[in-house]
């Protein structure tokens, strides 16, 4: 009785074109192709949830103008719109435009860029349910901004910045423009091995020595032929577009009027990795951080020109990437340094007077020193 009752409710949500029996066998091929095996309750729970979102994938399919696939068999087909936003977390329209604009570049572009194949992206992440995109995209820009500047690509922390920068909202949201803010402020991060992700709020942790340290960041041009430009000088470039209609994409080159091209309904932030064409459609590479099972093994292609999604509205990188045990130096030094005053111990950065932080001499040592520059030697708490 139960499940007939479902099925009732089920195909007054459906158009004529799929019965019950249709959405029955589409769901069963989900879960057999994901492993998917729910209780009774749960499994009544997400075949309406499945149901609804079919009927989003024919709408999107429907309206369709580049080569891209949507699918009943996208693995987060059965989560709820509540669920997806819980995988995204940008927090659109807070204050892009106060950032330094980067020079205007006007070199010749090559028909095709991929960092990924120049070795400058590491393997997709997954985010899981925190919405913590803000920081992976900023992680990504600064590994790629690395990688180019210095000739190394490291592993990089996300839970070190969700813990530590303190003007963004952890797994309630962020922004890769703050996060390098913050960064510019002496605050390096750690490797991903010192500072694995938990995919929570976590308290600061103190005593992990920062490898990566950025002198600035720039706002890059809204004009795509300056993104592409930009792409090519600064490497994987941070940006935010809107991924309400990405939770079915399963291949291909996206070209949809369902995909706001407005910087108001941006709500995910990724990464420009690379450019090309296919099928004669130029595309934008995208670098996701939802898991390899996602769309092109974790990554997406979005049509070229268009600002397709609003991936144009708001482009951020970092600039002046060192990757090692110390922070990028001012400048030459007009003299030799002043011996070191004595300094008040500490244990946190609250401990400090205003303007300054505490400092590690090592990852080892049991209390820091209150500081208002970071010594090359010493580690922020």
């Amino acid at each position: 009785m139960i499940r007939l009752l479902l099925w009732s409710a089920l195909f007054d949500s459906v158009t004529a074109a799929s019965t019950p029996s249709d959405v029955e066998k589409e769901f069963e091929e989900f879960q057999s192709a994901w492993g998917k095996n729910y209780g009774e309750d749960e499994h009544q729970k997400r075949l309406r949830i499945f149901a609804d979102n079919l009927e989003t994938i024919k709408e999107l399919q429907r309206v369709e103008q580049g080569t891209a696939i949507y699918s009943h068999l996208a693995i987060f087909t059965d989560q709820s719109p509540e669920e997806m936003s819980q995988r995204k977390g940008y927090s659109p329209l807070a204050g892009l435009d106060a950032m330094e604009n980067a020079p205007l570049l006007n070199e010749t572009l090559l028909d095709s860029i991929d960092w990924v194949t120049r070795g400058a992206v590491n393997p997709i992440k997954n985010q899981g349910r925190c919405g913590s995109c803000w920081s992976f995209s900023t992680v990504a820009n600064v590994e790629g901004a690395g990688k180019v500047t210095t000739g190394k690509l490291v592993s990089l922390s996300e839970q070190n910045i969700l813990d530590c920068d303190k003007r963004d909202g952890s797994c309630n949201g962020g922004r890769p423009d703050w996060a390098l803010q913050w960064m510019s402020k002496g605050n390096g991060i750690a490797s991903e091995h010192d500072y694995p992700y938990q995919a929570r709020d976590e308290r600061c942790r103190s005593g992990v020595r920062a490898i990566a340290h950025v002198r600035g960041f720039h706002k890059i041009d809204t004009n795509e032929n300056q993104i592409a430009q930009a792409l090519a000088k600064y490497g994987p470039l941070a940006i935010s577009l809107d991924a309400s209609g990405l939770q079915s994409y399963q291949g291909g080159i996206i070209s949809n009027p369902r995909c706001s091209s407005s910087p108001r309904t941006n709500n995910h932030a990724v990464n420009i990795v690379g450019y090309g064409t296919g099928r004669n459609l130029g595309y934008w590479k995208i670098r996701n951080s939802w898991g390899t099972s996602y769309g092109e093994g974790g990554y997406v292609r979005i049509v070229r020109g268009k600002c397709g999604c609003g991936l144009c509205t708001e482009v951020v990188t970092a600039t002046g990437v060192t990757i090692g045990h110390s922070p990028p130096a001012p400048g030459p030094s007009p003299g030799p340094s002043p011996r070191p005053s004595p300094c008040k111990k500490c244990k946190w950065n609250s401990e400090c007077p205003s303007a300054q932080k505490c400092y590690y001499h090592s990852a080892s040592a049991t209390s820091g020193c209150c500081r208002t520059h970071p010594p090359s030697t010493e580690l922020l708490v």
